[in-house]
């Protein structure tokens, strides 16, 4: 609940004025009142030493179109899961500017694909075996369709790049 408010904060470490000292003492006060919340580290699975146990990874990827009001990009959210537990929960604006808020969810989707691919290969390089395929969940149908090659309209030929790696995964 408090990583927006965190990524706002950031923004203004070097300049902080005492608006931000009190937002920064508002989302402190929440943290040291709430201690039962957070995110839950309980696994769906549980690994027994086997060596041909494969783990489970999935994603979650979101963005919002322009919701930064002085730079108008993209804030996205992503977040990977080993076995239903969190390894890598990210917000922060998008480093391109996108035109549509397809194009948004889709490079998104492509940060968490890699955030995803940097996790596998972590488990790999530690003898470790990931479930293949793993599942990506995004709550866009444009960004859907276009990872799946489905339907592209004149409008998105602009995204091949990120649209041809979200492709060329999935047909790995």
């Amino acid at each position: 609940e408090i990583l927006n408010a965190v990524r706002e904060l950031s923004k203004y470490m070097s300049g902080a004025t005492l608006a931000h000292m009190k937002a920064m003492l508002r989302v402190m006060h929440y943290c040291h009142e709430t201690p039962n919340r957070g995110l839950l580290l309980k696994p769906t699975r549980k690994w027994n030493g086997d060596p041909n146990f494969k783990f489970i990874i999935s994603g979650y990827s979101d963005s919002d179109y322009a919701k930064d009001t002085d730079t108008r990009r993209n804030v996205s959210g992503t977040a990977v899961f080993v076995e239903g537990s969190p390894v890598c929960v990210r917000s922060g604006g998008q480093k391109s500017v996108t035109l549509s808020v397809t194009e948004a969810e889709q490079a998104a989707a492509v940060t968490c694909s890699q955030d995803m691919l940097f996790t596998m290969r972590l488990m790999e390089s530690m003898g470790l075996k990931v479930q293949l395929p793993m599942i990506l969940r995004l709550d866009n149908k444009g960004a859907h369709d276009l990872a799946h090659n489905w339907t592209i309209g004149g409008r998105t030929r602009h995204v091949d790049v990120r649209m041809n790696f979200l492709r060329e995964l999935k047909e790995q």
